[in-house]
């Protein structure tokens, strides 16, 4: 079978969406299939416009960013690797790129497929402007693309819901995969723990450093739960906004908590899994209204160990309350409870979730691929 992936973004950058999309992409391949990826040159200033990585076949074709990476306008024509398709697989609805280039697979008669991802998010936005035009846009785009869509696939029921009600198409939810490594390793956390000197009960956070990740709040709840549990330490690891990094990391310095705040780094996938196993739990203090799949969640599960998220996008539905974590709201005294709680009853959570390696994804995905067209 000849499957080309189609998003705005793929390696070498770095995103949820786009590390899904390589580990399908290349599961894929592993499979025997012709796994192509058709994606943008935004982000990717040296190196071949048609590349082999991994078994999958990469082509970055000519585009135009409007400001926003949603508004990534492909220049490009590409009607000879979309005339070869059996199937032509958009990730992100919300991306121009994705969108047109399904509409394209469509006119030339292909089966598409398409992962809605962050379904209706902007309604929720922080900024205001962005709130109502880009929402607006979303919605439009939305339409446009469910109508190039002959199978609809979303994440969670959350999402699945959204497109039945507003929208009108059925969809197959389907979770996006984990690492077999987090299935496989043994517990790291005492080689983790020597490494980084670490001592004391670890709440961490993995993840980008950006505003709408909320990291500024959960420093400020960790502070109020220092005050009654003094053994407890905050660890960090990620990359992103560093200047907004610096400033929670000063507002520990403010209330002389410096030493219990500690930011790692960006980590390898090996240390990453040693933070899991070393924490009381993992936090995502988050206030970004487009959380759809973050991939740390299934991957801390893996490890089992239980989460707290905030009630942004489909997190609550990510997370069974008081089974698997806690859900709590995005402010400073619900984070600083929930962290509370789960302290004093971590060892009473447990996974219930059904979770998936990639290879099992990237399977079902071509089962599904045949069960909706006449392949």
């Amino acid at each position: 079978m000849n499957i080309v992936h189609v998003s705005a973004l793929y390696h070498p950058f770095l995103g949820g969406l786009e590390v899904a999309v390589q580990k399908v992409a290349e599961n894929q391949a592993i499979l025997g299939h012709n796994v192509y990826v058709l994606t943008s040159d935004q982000y990717f200033a040296d190196g071949q416009r048609v590349e082999q990585l991994n078994g999958v076949e990469v082509h970055r074709i000519s585009s135009l960013k409007l400001h926003y990476p949603f508004l990534i306008v492909p220049i490009e024509e590409v009607n000879t690797l979309l005339k070869e398709a059996d199937v032509v697989h958009g990730w992100g609805h919300t991306y121009y790129f994705a969108y047109r280039m399904l509409a394209k697979a469509k006119k030339l008669g292909k089966f598409t497929a398409t992962y809605f991802i962050g379904v209706d998010y902007l309604k929720q936005h922080y900024n205001p402007l962005i709130r109502s035009f880009g929402f607006k846009y979303q919605e439009s785009i939305t339409r446009r693309t469910v109508k190039v869509s002959d199978l609809a696939l979303v994440t969670n029921e959350y999402e699945r819901d959204i497109l039945e009600k507003k929208y009108s198409i059925k969809s197959i939810v389907l979770p996006h995969g984990v690492d077999a490594l987090y299935f496989k390793t043994p517990n790291l956390a005492k080689s983790f723990r020597e490494k980084y000197k670490v001592d004391g009960r670890i709440i961490a956070y993995i993840g980008r450093i950006h505003p709408t990740k909320g990291l500024d709040l959960l420093v400020r709840a960790f502070i109020e739960v220092s005050r009654t549990e003094p053994d407890v330490i905050l660890l960090i690891a990620g990359k992103g906004d560093m200047r907004y990094l610096e400033k929670c990391i000063n507002l520990a310095k403010k209330f002389s908590m410096e030493d219990k705040v500690r930011y790692l780094g960006y980590l390898s996938e090996k240390d990453k899994i040693g933070l899991i196993d070393s924490s009381e739990f993992v936090i995502l203090p988050s206030r970004h209204a487009g959380e759809s799949y973050p991939l740390i969640i299934d991957e801390v599960k893996a490890r089992g160990k239980p989460l707290v998220v905030t009630n942004y996008g489909a997190l609550p539905n990510m997370v069974v309350n008081f089974v698997e974590g806690m859900v709590v709201n995005a402010d400073v005294s619900s984070l600083s409870r929930g962290i509370k709680y789960v302290l004093s009853n971590s060892r009473s959570f447990q996974v219930l979730s059904k979770l998936y390696a990639w290879s099992e994804v990237a399977e079902k995905l071509v089962t599904l691929y045949k069960e909706y067209s006449i392949l």
